[in-house]
């Protein structure tokens, strides 16, 4: 087995992989303040721009807001697709409905002018009588 000092002598002899760029350390600690001052002058500027500023405070609310406005909007939108969709077929349904009550009750009336004519003026036991009903109804 090799001995300690051998294997540090041996690495190093080998030249080392890593090398710092020349003049790297002088002016380090000048550009380490100014990258320093300007993340500092950042902060600064931007809680300035949050305390004072109004039309940040109203861009906040806006938002908050914002999310509830579009569900109101699409739940209006919904409603009103629905309603221009709906309705028509709702109104011709009743249209229909109205239509079938209004022709039943002309056929009701009719019977009813039909059998007051024959207790007036006919007899209901008649051929006639069964005649008329058996081609009409």
């Amino acid at each position: 087995m090799e001995n300690i000092d051998d294997i540090l002598k041996k690495n190093k002899a080998k030249e080392e992989p890593y090398k710092v760029p020349e003049g790297y350390f002088e002016d380090f600690q000048a550009r380490l303040n100014a990258k320093i001052d300007a993340i500092e002058a950042k902060k600064t500027q931007t809680m300035d721009n949050r305390n004072t500023d109004s039309a940040s405070k109203k861009s906040a609310l806006w938002i908050k807001i914002k999310p509830l406005l579009y569900v109101a909007a699409s739940i209006i939108a919904l409603y009103g697709i629905t309603y221009v969709v709906v309705q028509p077929k709702i109104n011709s349904e009743v249209e229909a409905q109205m239509a079938a009550i209004e022709a039943d009750e002309a056929e009701e009336e009719q019977i009813d002018d039909f059998y007051q004519y024959f207790a007036e003026y006919g007899d209901m036991e008649s051929a006639e009588f069964y005649e008329y009903i058996s081609y009409n109804y």
